[in-house]
């Protein structure tokens, strides 16, 4: 019997490692786009959580220190803890941190190279638009669920946190705190009713600790924190290469700031520098956010926590959608300053909307369709048509 135990665990274990490897070597764009992928494999796939527990997820993640896009390894960390417990955490963060490790490892050995290679910029450049339809396909999933449960005041949050997230560009951090402090009171009113190498090792695990333990919000917010200690602090990087850097990360599978820590790490120490500074990165998720997983599971039921979650759902589906506005103002027009008609790229939008009607018509998988947005646009691009 114990046996059999601990073969139905090890299989599960090994589920787990898959699906989060899977879901990291195809994250591209940042950690909002995760969301569709973590949701359709799951949710719809395998059925560990439910849609609104993946809500309440990436809450959480949000709401928890961690520059490594704090929804990719916060929100596998999460799942881990709730199938398998510390082992369960320990896997999945394994699955998540090695597609970005592995890959950003190799791109910072060939940079130039990468850089510089047509087909693959405009690939990826491609892959814009296919994000871009991923992101509006779950904002419109996970909107749909808050509008079909009648309940005006969530509405308001999520229709209100968009128009700050997305035009007023107020911080992340500042939404997530108000909507879980409007929570708190809507469930207060509703009950009231009712040196060396070593050296060098050592600095660069502390100087992504602390971008590890000080970033709220996702790997934007992380940005800051990184120059600060890698160009300005340390001058590891010139802004130039730090720009680089970003851009790099963006463009390649894993939060930004795992990359960052990798590529930083590469460059100034090698491969133990690139362990040293990752594993500083990831250090303050893994302890912080298992704690919260623990409490989530134990107390989820509580009425004033799940009035916080229920203020929390709407403002991520919201920050979602803005997120997703972003990427396609980069994939259309490049930035907000050129937005005009006669500088729209028309190749873009049109990948973009037959990536829309593919994934709401026919339920592709949305890796697939990020992948065949990069093919069209790179093929428009070697044929010269409609660049």
């Amino acid at each position: 019997m114990e046996k059999k135990g601990k073969e139905a665990k090890a299989k599960v274990l090994w589920k787990l490692f898959i699906s989060t490897l899977y879901l990291s070597a195809f994250t591209f764009g940042g950690g909002y786009v995760i969301v569709t992928l973590m949701k359709k494999k799951f949710v719809d796939d395998l059925h560990w959580i439910d849609e609104k527990e993946m809500l309440d997820l990436v809450a959480i993640a949000q709401s928890s220190p961690g520059a490594i896009g704090a929804i990719a390894v916060n929100g596998a960390i999460v799942v881990g803890y709730k199938l398998a417990g510390i082992a369960g955490v320990l896997v999945s963060i394994l699955g998540t941190m090695l597609p970005p490790f592995v890959i950003i490892s190799v791109i910072s050995a060939f940079y130039q190279a990468f850089r510089s290679n047509f087909f693959i910029s405009q690939m990826l450049e491609g892959m814009q638009a296919g994000v871009g339809a991923v992101i509006a396909s779950v904002t419109y999933e996970m909107g749909a669920g808050i509008v079909k449960e009648k309940d005006a005041i969530s509405v308001g949050i999520m229709i209100g946190a968009f128009i700050v997230s997305c035009i007023f560009g107020v911080n992340v951090v500042l939404i997530i705190l108000v909507c879980g402090l409007l929570g708190v009171i809507r469930t207060l009113l509703q009950k009231g009713k009712k040196e060396g190498n070593e050296m060098i090792y050592i600095q660069l695990f502390f100087s992504f600790l602390q971008v590890g333990l000080f970033s709220f919000g996702g790997g934007y917010a992380a940005m800051p924190l990184i120059q600060g200690q890698v160009v300005t602090m340390h001058q590891w990087l010139s802004m130039s290469e730090f720009t680089d850097l970003i851009t790099i990360s963006q463009m390649t599978p894993g939060p930004i700031a795992v990359n960052s820590a990798t590529f930083v790490g590469i460059k100034v120490a090698g491969l133990p520098g690139a362990i040293a500074a990752t594993a500083g990165c990831i250090l303050p998720s893994c302890i912080l956010v298992t704690v919260i997983a623990k409490l989530y599971l134990k107390y989820r039921n509580m009425e004033l926590l799940r009035g916080v979650l229920g203020s929390l759902r709407p403002a991520v589906v919201a920050m979602i959608a803005s997120a997703g506005i972003l990427i396609l103002i980069s994939a259309f027009w490049g930035s907000a300053s050129a937005i005009s008609f006669e500088e729209t790229k028309w190749s873009m939008v049109v990948i973009f909307i037959l990536c829309v009607i593919s994934l709401r018509k026919t339920k592709i998988n949305p890796v697939w369709v990020m992948v065949l947005a990069g093919l069209m646009k790179a093929g428009l691009a070697l044929t010269g048509q409609w660049v």
